[in-house]
């Protein structure tokens, strides 16, 4: 049986209310979230938005009486840069020693994340976005894990659907791909080739770099020598793309449009962006809120609380997935048994601020505009605009200054 559901958020003023209440509501017991985030390394940025999240929706709960009628307390423990040992010492802090209810984060490891969690069988929500986790939860049989959107092997091929439905009209059909080194950076730009191939486009230049290329002279110029009219660039680290788009501008590969993927929807750019470093920039995600009245509510009660925006990407995500799992509590009725939770949490339909949060059967959720649709931005006059959603055209593309 399916469960559609809505935890909904308190309205004017709960911000500043709810994170008061973090410390001051005075109940008989609390129930323990666990956030293992990284806060230090290549992935503080989106540690920060992953940890301010959780902090806002555990402060409204709270607000309205907690969970269950206890208070609900966030313990944080610092992943680092998502390496084997940093998950297990998670596993250890937050399961063993403080007896967290569940784990939540963005993302925890894509990939050692799973080992270090599932033989404890408690809730655990992220959003690794990785085929090879799904793999081997799967083999492992970890039934309480749940990937809060959908996976990287589809990412590229929507990125690339999302920027023809734009309707853009590009000087060629070539395209250049320059990424990473992690499993998600590859999957995307495989996922991307492939789909720009079956629509008829070639792919002229295909390279991986370390997340430590700061210097973008050789490629560059190979770039330009291939002649694409759209360049992709796919790492998690916003040094690459950061240094990319510096020394790209100086010299760009004629009238090429640059997709930076996942990282230019997360504040790692916001200072470049701020800065009017970034115009014509694209970007892609399937974590932003909506943009409407929920949306708009939820950006108000950010900014009231920490005083700036949340990023585009994680900050909604991360915020529903609290949000789901409390609801997922309130409906068993005990935190505790865990299994029944993870039971609610996959056959429940929760309507979120990203969209809707409706497992499959490999517990990860498909991407559409009937679940949980992506989205395509432009940086335009220093602010990131929607220009799809979905499969709805929701702006022009603007051809960059810089563009040659």
């Amino acid at each position: 049986m399916a469960f559609t559901t809505t935890f909904k958020a308190i309205q004017t003023g709960a911000a500043a209310c709810a994170m008061t209440a973090l410390g001051s509501i005075a109940m008989a017991d609390s129930i323990s979230l666990g956030a293992p985030i990284p806060l230090t390394g290549y992935f503080a940025a989106d540690g920060e938005t992953m940890e301010q999240a959780i902090n806002l929706a555990v402060g409204e709960i709270n607000a309205k009486g907690g969970l269950l009628g206890s208070e609900v307390e966030v313990v944080t423990f610092d992943i680092g840069d998502l390496t084997p040992d940093k998950l297990a010492a998670a596993a250890a802090n937050l399961i063993e020693r403080e007896g967290v209810s569940a784990l939540i984060n963005g993302y925890g490891g894509m990939g050692p994340d799973i080992p270090a969690f599932c033989p404890y069988g408690i809730p655990y929500i992220h959003n690794d976005a990785v085929a090879g986790v799904i793999d081997l939860a799967e083999r492992m049989r970890c039934n309480a894990i749940f990937n809060a959107s959908d996976i990287d092997l589809n990412y590229g091929k929507a990125q690339f659907d999302m920027v023809l439905n734009t309707g853009y009209a590009f000087e060629n059909n070539r395209l250049a791909i320059v990424h990473g080194d992690f499993e998600w950076d590859i999957n995307n730009a495989k996922s991307m080739a492939e789909a720009a191939e079956a629509a008829g486009w070639e792919v002229v230049y295909f390279q991986e770099v370390p997340y430590d290329t700061v210097e973008w002279t050789g490629i560059q110029s190979q770039i330009r020598a291939a002649e694409p009219a759209l360049i992709y660039l796919e790492a998690l680290e916003p040094a690459v793309a950061t240094t990319f788009l510096s020394q790209y501008k100086e010299n760009p590969a004629g009238s090429a449009l640059l997709n930076v993927g996942y990282i230019g929807a997360t504040t790692g750019l916001d200072d470049v962006i701020r800065q009017g470093n970034a115009e014509g920039l694209l970007s892609f995600t399937l974590n932003a809120h909506q943009d409407n009245a929920a949306g708009n509510a939820f950006v108000e009660r950010w900014e009231t609380a920490y005083g700036f925006e949340p990023s585009v990407s994680l900050a909604a995500a991360v915020y529903d997935m609290v949000y789901m799992w409390a609801a997922a509590v309130e409906q068993v009725g005990d935190a505790s048994d865990h299994s029944a939770v993870a039971d609610a949490i996959r056959s429940m339909k929760y309507e979120g601020l990203v969209g809707t949060f409706a497992f499959n059967e490999r517990n990860f959720i498909d991407n559409g505009s009937d679940t949980q649709p992506a989205q395509l931005f432009q940086v335009q006059n220093g602010e990131r605009v929607r220009m799809v959603v979905g499969d709805q055209k929701v702006g022009d593309i603007v051809t960059p200054a810089w563009v040659r």
